[in-house]
């Protein structure tokens, strides 16, 4: 609010013609983001997981200073894609708290989704959400992985 109590996109619109106003209510901003990250290649995800593992990510999300829920999820999966093969992704036992369930809906890469659907088919046709908790049970830590640097090519080598 401005100190005449309207609002900035208000003020804005003074001297603009109907046509050329545009309101941005929530639902358009929102429309525009889905449509933006669908351009990106994300895909959206529909995740029904236990409330502990909710409150895991929440927790990692305060811990490692992130922006969001999609975030932990997404340095979750970058980690394990790094770190671990499907093959190595065994489902743990259900939580004590499994009846539970917190749903959340999460825009993924590609990428990230393919490999949390080749987790739930090597593990006999489990959900996604399950197939996050796999990966929850892997990865326990955020930091990201040490990469080794690409080494000079032979044609690249500079002589002095």
């Amino acid at each position: 609010m401005t100190s005449r109590g309207t609002s900035h996109t208000a003020w804005n619109m003074v001297g603009t013609s109907a046509s050329e106003r545009v309101v941005a209510t929530p639902a358009a901003c929102m429309r525009r983001k889905r449509e933006a990250l669908y351009a990106a290649d994300f895909v959206q995800c529909k995740f029904n997981i236990p409330a502990s593992f909710r409150k895991r990510l929440s927790d990692y999300k305060s811990a490692y200073k992130m922006r969001g829920v999609e975030q932990v999820v997404m340095a979750m999966l970058d980690k394990a894609m790094t770190n671990y093969s499907i093959e190595e992704m065994r489902v743990p036992p259900p939580p004590s708290d499994g009846k539970s369930d917190k749903q959340i809906a999460i825009h993924l890469p590609r990428e990230q989704h393919a490999f949390l659907e080749a987790i739930a088919y090597r593990n006999r046709g489990v959900t996604l959400g399950v197939a996050l908790e796999t990966v929850g049970a892997y990865v326990s830590e955020l930091t990201p992985s040490p990469q080794q640097l690409p080494l000079i090519g032979e044609g690249d080598a500079v002589s002095g």
